[in-house]
């Protein structure tokens, strides 16, 4: 029976409280935090595909964005659990 699957996921790295010890009065604290964005859209017909469409927005760098288009076409072949082979 064909059906849909819709997902989203965040992401967000944080680099701690680090502890530069003496050095820290001349080092700067972090202050960016990496983030990722994403969609996720996808169509099974069978048991044997799938289509999936992605969209991704990553912000890696302070002042620079990356969006991301995925398209994905799955085949399964080989044994499964109505035919052993």
């Amino acid at each position: 029976m064909p059906y849909w699957r819709v997902g989203a996921r965040y992401d967000r790295l944080s680099p701690g409280t680090p502890d530069y010890g003496v050095n820290g009065v001349f080092l700067d604290e972090p202050v960016f935090h990496p983030e990722r964005y994403t969609l996720m859209l996808d169509w099974t017909p069978s048991e044997f595909s799938r289509w999936r469409l992605q969209f991704a927005q990553s912000k890696n760098q302070p002042g620079v964005t990356d969006n991301e288009i995925f398209l994905q076409y799955i085949l399964t072949l080989g044994a499964h659990g109505a035919h052993k082979f």
